[in-house]
């Protein structure tokens, strides 16, 4: 009787060990389902009709919108965050359009975090996507038409 305990001790004790050993070298949920920006892509706007955004997205197989940028990424993604950045939030102080995901660029991400009242990171993401105002563009002339929506 006492080996028996032992043993589903013993087992128990193995199996909690593997377990934390596994949590600890597993990604995060949002890290592992959301890609890195790696492009910029016109898309058609919802409001009002007729006008586009231009937006971070990845582009891998497929495109999606619902992707993350942090410090250290370099790519059109960037350039098209840190447009819309200087486009559609007066009150943060323009950052160079560089490509860049430097300081700057974390800054100014974390004032539209801020403002928005959303979880204040500094890295972009679809919370971050979801709550920004991005500028209308025209595709007519490739200009932004001074509208955020």
């Amino acid at each position: 009787m006492n080996r028996n305990r032992f043993k589903v001790g013993a087992i128990s004790a193995v199996i909690g060990v593997i377990s934390t050993l596994l949590v600890g070298l597993t990604a995060s949920p949002a890290s592992a389902a959301t890609p890195e920006c790696n492009w910029a892509r016109i898309v058609t706007s919802t409001t009002p009709s007729g006008r586009y955004h231009y937006l971070p997205t990845y582009s891998g197989s497929g495109y999606t919108y619902h992707c993350w940028m942090a410090y250290g990424t370099a790519n059109a993604g960037v350039a098209a965050l840190q447009g819309a950045i200087n486009l559609c939030y007066n009150s943060i102080p323009d950052i160079d359009v560089d490509r860049i995901y430097g300081n700057d660029t974390l800054r100014a991400v974390q004032a539209v975090q801020t403002q928005h009242r959303i979880h204040v990171d500094g890295e972009y993401g679809p919370d971050t996507y979801a709550a920004m105002r991005f500028p209308l563009y025209r595709t007519v002339d490739n200009q932004f038409s001074g509208t955020c929506v």
